[in-house]
C-alpha cells in the first residue's frame, strides 16, 4: 500500500510503501530452531535486500514463547553502512496504537476509568459536541472526529512530517471543528486523533506523562528496555534506523507537491520524522523488544487473563466493522485467525501478525517506506504453513 496515508495523511501527504532492503549483519537465533529449509526460504524472500547499500528489514518470529528466528537484512543507516540487527530501533508508525490501547487496558484494570465514560469528563474541551464521545468511541475509531491531517494547518504549512508539528497542534486542529462528521458509534473511520486523545486521558487519570506512564507500567515490567515514546525530536536514540524512500519519479513528484525539491541522482531519499506526535504512532522499538511484547500474550505474565481479554475485546456499534480490539484487529489468513495492526508512513513500513491458537508471532519492521511489511508478514506465514510450522 503506497504511502497513500502519507499522500493524504499529510495533506495529500505523500510517501510510503517501498521495496529495497540491505545486507545487514545477520543475527539469527535458534533456541527452538526452524528447519534449515525454512530458514533458507525466509532468506530468499529478502534476497534482493541482502545488501548493505539499501534500506532493509528487521524480522522476528516467536513460537511457543521462544525466539525461533531473529534476523536483519539491509542497512539501518546508509551514510555509515550500519547493518540492521535485532537491536536496531525502528519507528513502528501505527503499530504503536496497540500500546496506547494497552495503557487504557491497564487503567481499566485499575478501575480508574470505564469505556462508557464521556471523554469530556477528562478533557472538557470535548463538551462542546452535542453528541457525547465516550472512551470506547476513541478506542474503536468511531468517534466522529475528523483526523487532523484532513484539515488545514493554521500556519498554512503541510502536515508532511518533515515539517515540525506536535501532538497538541494535531489535536487542536481536529477539535477546531464544532461539529462531528457523524454521531459517535454510527460509522467507523480510521482516525489518529482518537488515539492521541487517549494519551491525554491516560495522563489526566494517571497523573504521569504518557511516555513515563508507558515506561513504568508497560515497558519496564516487560523488560522492553529499548522501547520508548518518541516525544522529543532532539532525543538521541541508540541504534535508531534512518527512514528512506526510493528516489524514483513517484516520490520525487510527491515531495515536489510539498514544495521540496529532490535531485534525481541516487537511489534513496532520506526522510527524517520531525513531528513528535504519539498515541496513534510514535513508538520506537526493536525486534527483540517486540518479541518480549508478543511473548506476554502467550504467557500472560503481565496483566494475566484480564489484560489479555481486554486487549482482544471487540464491541458492536451501529456499523458493520466489528473486528477491532484495543489497537488490534482480527482477521483470517489461510484458515487461521490472527490479530495484527500494520503501520505505514514516509520511510517506514511495519507489521506484527500473531496467530493466537498456533502461538506464532511474526514481526516485520522496515526503514523503507515501500517495504510492504504486511505483505512480507503474509509471505512469511505462507512459508511457515508450507513447512508445517504454522
Amino acid at each position: 500500500m503506497i504511502l497513500k496515508r502519507l499522500v493524504v495523511v499529510l495533506v495529500t501527504l505523500l510517501l510510503l510503501v517501498s521495496l529495497s532492503c540491505g545486507k545487514g549483519e545477520n543475527t539469527t537465533k535458534h533456541t527452538k530452531s526452524f528447519a534449515a529449509e525454512t530458514v533458507s526460504t525466509i532468506d530468499s524472500l529478502f534476497a534482493e535486500f541482502d545488501t548493505i547499500t539499501s534500506p532493509g528489514y528487521g524480522i522476528g518470529i516467536l513460537k511457543d514463547t521462544t525466539k525461533v528466528f531473529t534476523k536483519g537484512y539491509g542497512a539501518a543507516n546508509l551514510d555509515y553502512g550500519l547493518p540492521i540487527t535485532s537491536e536496531t530501533a525502528f519507528d513502528i508508525a501505527s503499530v504503536s496504537k496497540q500500546f496506547t490501547g494497552a495503557g487504557i487496558a491497564l487503567l481499566l484494570m485499575d478501575k480508574q476509568l470505564s469505556l462508557e465514560d464521556p471523554v469530556e469528563n477528562y478533557l472538557p474541551e470535548l463538551a462542546k459536541y452535542t453528541d457525547t464521545i465516550r472512551i470506547k468511541h476513541l478506542l474503536y475509531n468511531t468517534s466522529g472526529l475528523t483526523d487532523y491531517f484532513k484539515l488545514p494547518r493554521k500556519n498554512g504549512k503541510s502536515w508532511l512530517d518533515l515539517y515540525y508539528f506536535d501532538i497538541n497542534e494535531a489535536i487542536a486542529t481536529s477539535l477546531s471543528t464544532d461539529t462531528l462528521a457523524f454521531i459517535p458509534g454510527t460509522q467507523w473511520d480510521y482516525c489518529n486523533t482518537n488515539f492521541m486523545l487517549l494519551t491525554k486521558v491516560i495522563e489526566k487519570v494517571s497523573g504521569s506523562s504518557f511516555p513515563v506512564f508507558m515506561k513504568e507500567r508497560l515497558f519496564t515490567p516487560l523488560h522492553m528496555n529499548h522501547t520508548l515514546v518518541n516525544d522529543d525530536i532532539t532525543a538521541v536514540i541508540p541504534n535508531r534506523a534512518t527512514p528512506y524512500n526510493p528516489r524514483n519519479s513517484f516520490y520525487r513528484n510527491a515531495y515536489a507537491q510539498e514544495g521540496i525539491h529532490i535531485n534525481e541522482t541516487g537511489d534513496w531519499i532520506q526522510h527524517h520524522r520531525n513531528s513528535p506526535h504519539y498515541g496513534g504512532s510514535g513508538i520506537i522499538t526493536t525486534v527483540t523488544d517486540l518479541q518480549k511484547w508478543e511473548r506476554n500474550f502467550f504467557t500472560r505474565e503481565l496483566g494475566g487473563n484480564t489484560f489479555y481479554e481486554l486487549m482482544h475485546q471487540t464491541l458492536h456499534f451501529q456499523h458493520d466493522r466489528d473486528n477491532q480490539a484495543f489497537g488490534l484487529y482480527f482477521g483470517e489468513y489461510q484458515g487461521r485467525t490472527y490479530v495484527a495492526w500494520d503501520g505505514a508512513t514516509a520511510g517506514v513500513s511495519t507489521q506484527i501478525m500473531r496467530f493466537p491458537k498456533e502461538q506464532i508471532a511474526i514481526m516485520v519492521l522496515s526503514n523503507l517506506g515501500s517495504g510492504e511489511a504486511a505483505a512480507k508478514a503474509n509471505a512469511i506465514a505462507d512459508i511457515l504453513i508450507k513447512q508445517g510450522e504454522l
